[in-house]
């Protein structure tokens, strides 16, 4: 970035490392906001979508973690071919 001003001016874009960040306000459904939350956990947060970050209001906090605990109870865990 610093370099791209140097000889002459260039549009540029940078990837930022999948810091893309989940922002559940609450007027939100939260079964939706847990399930997209928990996306992350698919390809083990490597991809660069992968909402790394999740701030939540704290009107909804406990209800938006208690969504996300029973997400990620669902998930199996194990060899996907079987």
């Amino acid at each position: 970035m610093r370099n791209s001003h140097k000889l002459n001016l260039k549009p540029i874009t940078l990837e930022l490392g999948g810091k893309s960040a989940n922002i559940i306000l609450p007027d939100a459904d939260l079964d939706e906001a847990a399930s997209q939350a928990c996306i992350i956990f698919a390809n083990c947060g490597q991809s660069c979508i992968a909402g790394s970050r999740t701030y939540v209001h704290s009107s909804i906090y406990d209800s938006f973690i208690k969504k996300c605990i029973e997400v990620a109870e669902r998930i199996k865990v194990g060899d996907p071919f079987d």
